[in-house]
């Protein structure tokens, strides 16, 4: 199993550290209740900027763009290391077109580019949630229209046995869970039908919505 296009290729230093916890700053344009999302886009960072993108537009069809900003840095201590949120990435639109998601990458102290930690899930108005689990974000995707995210989670080192977990998206509750075999290095064949379409997706397939 890949992520981005490469194998990881470090430990995921979690335990003595903590991600700076302000998450997006979104403006406060909000779109008409019968708008939907019609683009968005990742800018570039500024001139002179430390971050690795700019903010995250969303642009409704009643012409809003709202804007999701990236959170001021913070700097770490002698006792608190901070991993700061660096970028947005893998921006993806569900079928219902009234909810995005996207991952935010951070700091690492063992490789030297940054990781997906968190997926973020948004509807008109607000985020929803933040789903993160202490681990590397390999591949993500929407199912059943919008109704359903699934994730994979995985270290950025180690036997690539991912973590394949389903949740409500309006609940945040996780509907199913399922790990790859070590053996195969991918999952089962009696592995369910969602899990299997992220796998897809995961090796760079096209997997069904």
């Amino acid at each position: 199993m890949r992520y981005g296009g490469f194998r990881a290729a470090a430990v995921l230093c979690l335990l003595s550290v903590s991600l700076a916890q302000s998450g997006n700053v979104e403006n406060k344009k909000k779109p008409s209740s019968t708008a939907y999302i019609t683009a968005y886009h990742i800018a570039d960072p500024a001139p002179g900027s430390t971050y690795e993108t700019g903010p995250l537009h969303i642009l409704f069809s009643d012409g809003t763009d709202v804007v999701q900003d990236l959170p001021p840095k913070q700097r770490s201590t002698e006792n608190n290391i901070v991993f700061n949120q660096e970028g947005f990435s893998d921006v993806q639109l569900a079928e219902d077109r009234q909810t995005l998601g996207w991952t935010e990458t951070y700091d690492n102290c063992c490789t030297s580019y940054t990781v997906p930690l968190v997926v973020v899930l948004y509807r008109p108005g607000k985020i929803l949630r933040r789903i993160d689990s202490a681990q590397m974000v390999w591949s993500w995707m929407f199912l059943e229209g919008g109704k359903r995210v699934a994730i994979v989670w995985g270290p950025t080192h180690g036997p690539e046995v991912g973590d394949f977990v389903l949740y409500d998206v309006k609940t945040g509750k996780v509907l199913g869970e399922v790990y790859g075999d070590a053996d195969t290095q991918s999952l089962k064949p009696n592995a369910p039908e969602w899990a299997k379409k992220l796998e897809e997706r995961l090796n760079g397939g096209v997997a069904g919505k």
